[in-house]
């Protein structure tokens, strides 16, 4: 009997070209109605500071807005500067002892911002390693699709796109079981953003049909034959593979061993998730515990649920220690091709 404690290290390909949510969704912040521009062509700009995780507002925050000026944010988070001139982007540096360093941009003059800050007890080795693993926040921007493909594919290679189909087939039982527990560990890696998937179809391919892994707004689940043994000597238990575009993950895909998936092993829920992480655009996590580990043995922790939380909060692309990118129009925007790449 082949020792499967060694396994569960998961492959998976990651996508890059033109540019990956919070946790539970943030109170609504009441709306602030800009201050009119004065007769001298100036006008106020403000923002609050909050914690990222409890949303209350930070105190004694320091806020630098290039070409404007400095600000310390007062009891309820809230600070106010004079911009003079048109309005214009202006860069922003964010900072204090008890929060991780934010640089970003601001209007100024421009209506008021909310500026969320990450604390500084953040392990933020272990968030970079899982979203931030090509050096750049990568993450899907709206709920993925999920389809479930329940005829067994043939294991070929981890790098292919179609796979053939084979006599085998999932139950309706056993389909149900698998939704179940992506549908499980959906909320926690997306910290509550996607609580559910944005649609789900389940396909029955005909046995020796190529069926296409790899579609667009969506990740492909399926069983394969052959997966452990196919990637010898580690012997994977599954892999998942995600495609993104600066940044933004596109689509992805999430196999499993047949054999593994059907031996009753107490790890197939945490594989599963571990699974969906990659085909979140997530990397594996080697400084703490973690749903990420490559040993696939962990479900969604604290630490996973807050780092979700953190990821979904910034844009794609942004980079350590907290880094949003260079701004940009969307109207002037170019898009880049769509790239697989692959790692273990």
């Amino acid at each position: 009997m082949r020792d499967r404690r060694r396994l569960g290290v998961t492959v998976f390909v990651i996508a890059i070209a033109a540019c990956g949510g919070s946790s539970a969704p943030t109170a609504p912040t009441p709306p602030v109605v800009p201050n009119p521009a004065p007769s001298g062509g100036t006008s106020n700009v403000t923002g609050i500071t909050v914690d990222a995780l409890s949303d209350q507002a930070l105190a004694g925050i320091a806020v630098r807005i290039d070409g404007v000026g400095n600000a310390t944010t007062g009891e309820d988070g809230r600070f106010g500067l004079t911009a003079t001139g048109p309005e214009q982007l202006r860069s922003v540096t964010v900072v204090s002892a008890s929060t991780v360093e934010r640089s970003t941009h601001l209007r100024a003059p421009g209506p008021e911002a909310r500026l969320t800050l990450m604390p500084s007890t953040l392990d933020l080795a272990a968030f970079n390693q899982m979203f931030r693993s090509s050096g750049q926040l990568q993450r899907w921007t709206s709920a993925p699709r999920i389809v479930v493909q329940s005829r067994v594919l043939q294991f070929t290679n981890v790098t292919d796109l179609e796979y053939v189909a084979t006599s085998q087939v999932m139950t309706d039982a056993e389909v149900t079981a698998l939704l179940a527990d992506l549908t499980f560990g959906l909320p926690q890696l997306t910290g509550n953003n996607f609580t559910a998937f944005s649609a789900e179809s389940r396909e029955t391919a005909a046995a020796g049909e190529r069926v296409a892994v790899s579609r667009p707004g969506a990740i492909v689940v399926a069983r394969y034959d052959g997966l452990t043994a196919g990637t010898a000597p580690q012997g994977y238990w599954g892999y998942g593979r995600w495609q993104t575009s600066a940044g933004e993950v596109r689509s992805g895909i999430l196999m499993i061993d047949n054999g593994f998936d059907t031996s009753g092993s107490q790890f197939r829920r945490s594989l599963r998730v571990h699974e969906l992480g990659h085909a979140l655009g997530y990397n594996h996590v080697s400084v703490r515990d973690s749903v990420m580990n490559s040993h696939a043995r962990f479900e969604p922790n604290a630490f996973d649920r807050d780092g979700s939380r953190f990821a979904f909060l910034r844009p794609p692309q942004n980079r350590s220690p907290d880094i949003d990118p260079e701004p940009f129009s969307l109207n002037l925007r170019i898009p880049a091709t769509p790239v697989w790449n692959g790692a273990r």
